[in-house]
This record gives C-alpha cells, structure tokens and sequence, in this order.
C-alpha cells in the first residue's frame, strides 16, 4: 500500500503529523477517536508515508533556506560599510561567525571521515582475530 492508498483523512493526517501537529488535535481536526490515529499509527505504510512528508518538507526547507542565503550574505556584506558602526560591527561578527561555522563542519565532516576509516580498520583487524584459531585450539 502507498500513501496514495490511504483513505483521504489518513492522507490528511500524515500531512498534519508532519507538520508538527498534536495527536489529540489531529483526532479532533479530522473528527475521529484519539485510538483509531493511534492505530494508524502502528501501520507500517502509514508510517512511512509521514516519513516521506517529512522528508519533503524538510527538502523544500532546505530549498528556500539555499534560494536565501546568497541574499543574506550580500546584505551582511553592504551591512560591513554601514554608518553605523553597530551595524558594521554586527555584520562583520555575522560573517566571521558563520565562516567559524563552516569550517567547524567541513573540520567535523573531515574528522568523521577519518573515524569512519579507522573503524573499518579495526573492525577488518577483529573479524581476522575472529577467525584465527586459538593457542588452545591447535592443540
């Protein structure tokens, strides 16, 4: 079953899970029992449509969020030469703290990388160790 085969207030529901919604407010939105949402609930196929809600929001989300932020970094930007020098003083600790940001991330992503690899290390090292017969065993 797809989310398409869900029954239309089922559909509505993901929608409203998604979103955020409370259970009792949904139960009392789409005028069903508070138990048959529950039931819903523990339905393989409607738990993974409120998965691919989910997935879909966050990815529009994330669209808008990219479609901002060349907009916002030009304006932090005109914001350094500013009168103001509250104004300029906010836009250069705006910059300085994202571009920490980012190198904090690329610096994580790298490091999880590296621990990834090791892991792999390791874990080939183990399943040798695994199949090595023991000083015990040769006897």
């Amino acid at each position: 079953m797809t989310s398409a085969a869900l029954k239309p207030r089922q559909r509505k529901a993901v929608m409203m899970t998604a979103q955020g919604m409370q259970m009792r407010q949904i139960a009392q939105e789409l005028s069903i029992g508070y138990t048959t949402l529950l039931s819903w609930g523990r339905n393989p196929d409607y738990v993974r449509a409120v998965d691919e809600a989910l997935q879909q929001l966050e990815s529009e989300a994330t669209k808008e969020l990219q479609q901002g932020y060349g907009d916002a970094v030009r304006k932090a930007r005109e914001l350094l030469s500013s009168q103001s020098e509250s104004i300029a003083l906010g836009a250069a600790k705006l910059i300085i703290n994202t571009m920490n940001h980012v190198v904090e991330r690329r610096e994580s992503a790298a490091r999880w990388a590296e621990m990834s690899e090791q892991m792999e290390v390791l874990e080939k090292r183990l399943a040798l160790i695994e199949v090595m017969p023991s000083a015990v065993d040769i006897d």
